[in-house]
């Protein structure tokens, strides 16, 4: 190598080891130095939406599988008309007629209260109906309630003589698509058809629950719609060796919770009801609690039953997960009873009893849904039925004080106690207000020979809730 080569290899080298050092000067002086940030926050702004028109959903007339000449056994005709209290804090409602399943003339119907500028009114309605025609007999009501995307009913049966139909309404401009989660004594049900089933625009459908299983003792229904809000209901009916044995609405129960509080459990002429007990086909007739555990693991259950002046019973027992159970609950006098279940895991919760009149008077049974928590205040409305009366259940320690308005005057405070339940004398078409009753729960049951029926109260959902929009 020569001398010139020597040098120029040396200069490279040196150039080299300079920028290395220069590099490292940068990356150490950016690592001590602060360097300037530049960050955005989005404008955001506070939002409240404007409240819409208050409506609740009524699921009209009873209905059977059959015309009046028994023909088209798999097409819904309806049985009767079903009568309808209304009632709005701001006066008169609007009514609109929708389609009745299958082309009947059952009437479902949708009652709007509509709202003036940012005054939402309270608006309640509940129907109900006797009826001895054919193969039903017996009496039914219900609440007409908001319409949801998730339902939970818990009752019916599709053993021999025993008929449920899951009643689908959509009050909405656009269609519902529903998938059913059934459950049974035995675990999930499965069949073709149980999800994805149609409901058409302001139309009323029926689905048989035999249609995915028969011989189910002890089903109960998750029922979940997308696209247009839904009301569901099932309608039970009763034949018992030719004779029909009761009808009832099973309206929805409060989802699966681990504290669940059933009001209006009604147990009369026990005496009757124990002497048919003894025919085998009339095991239905015996009051139980049935219990949904969703979850897979089980549940122990502590469950206490207590009527308004503290005479009750209660017990603990355990349930098996991802199935019904129906607990007994037997040696019951007399009376209208709330139940509070405290479960280990959340489970939902309804109660079925039934009633035989005396002179063969008639049978009847009723399903009492579990009741969601009071908030903010609550109108309810009274249909026409015999025996009407409303409850109110407090499952906490603490004594609540609730300002009940009976009708357009009738104010009132009504104190109840912790761990107990009071009731409230209502007349058939009166309006009740309750307030200041949060965390409450309350129900309406009738009780009459050989007629029965009991249904939870649910506060109106919110209105409209702020929401913070970024552009």
């Amino acid at each position: 190598m020569n001398k010139r080569s020597v040098f120029s290899t040396t200069g490279r080298v040196a150039v080299g080891v300079v920028g290395l050092a220069v590099a490292a000067a940068v990356v150490g002086g950016a690592t001590v130095v602060r360097l300037p940030s530049f960050e955005t926050v989005p404008a955001g702004q506070l939002v409240t939406p404007v409240p819409v028109d208050q409506q609740r959903v009524c699921t009209g007339a009873l209905l059977q599988l059959s015309d009046a000449e028994g023909q088209q056994a798999t097409t819904a005709s309806s049985v009767g008309r079903a009568a309808v209290a209304r009632k709005s804090s701001e006066g008169d409602v609007d009514v609109d007629e929708l389609a009745g399943a299958d082309g009947s003339d059952s009437r479902p119907s949708v009652v709007t209260a509509p709202v003036e500028g940012t005054d939402v009114p309270l608006v309640a309605a509940a129907q109900s109906q006797s009826v001895d025609e054919g193969d039903l007999r017996g009496f039914a009501s219900a609440p007409c309630t908001e319409p949801t995307s998730s339902t939970w009913l818990i009752g019916g049966s599709t053993e021999t003589g025993r008929v449920s139909l899951i009643s689908l309404v959509n009050p909405s401009d656009v269609n519902a698509t529903v998938d059913l989660d059934i459950r049974s004594e035995t675990g999930e049900v499965q069949g073709p058809g149980i999800d994805g089933i149609v409901v058409a625009p302001r139309s009323q459908k029926v689905v048989p629950l035999s249609g995915f299983a028969t011989g189910l003792v002890s089903p109960a229904v998750h029922v979940s719609s997308r696209g247009g809000q839904i009301v569901a209901t099932l309608q039970q009916s009763v034949v018992r060796t030719l004779e029909p044995g009761g009808v009832d609405i099973v309206t929805g129960s409060a989802a699966p919770s681990r504290e669940s509080v059933v009001t209006g459990i009604v147990v009369r002429d026990s005496a009757n009801l124990e002497g048919a007990l003894a025919d085998p086909s009339s095991s239905d007739l015996q009051s139980v609690l049935r219990v949904l555990v969703p979850g897979q693991g089980p549940s122990q259950l502590s469950v206490s039953l207590a009527t308004d002046d503290g005479t009750g019973t209660s017990f603990e027992t355990r349930v098996e997960g991802g199935r019904v159970t129906d607990v007994p609950i037997d040696g019951l006098e007399d009376g209208v009873y709330t139940a509070t279940v405290r479960s280990s895991t959340a489970v939902a919760v309804a109660a079925r009893t039934s009633t035989v009149a005396a002179d063969a008077g008639g049978v009847d049974l009723s399903w009492a849904a579990s009741s969601p928590g009071l908030s903010g205040d609550t109108e309810v409305v009274v249909p026409d039925g015999e025996g009407g009366r409303l409850w109110l259940a407090n499952p906490g320690q603490d004594a609540v004080t609730a300002e009940v308005t009976v009708g357009d005057g009738d104010e009132r405070d009504v104190e109840v106690p912790g761990g107990s339940t009071v009731g409230v004398d209502v007349q058939r078409g009166d309006a009740v207000r309750l307030g200041n009753a949060d965390d409450l729960r309350a129900g309406v049951s009738f009780s009459a020979p050989g007629a029965v029926a009991a249904w939870p109260v649910t506060s109106p959902l919110p209105a409209s809730t702020p929401v913070t929009v970024y552009p």
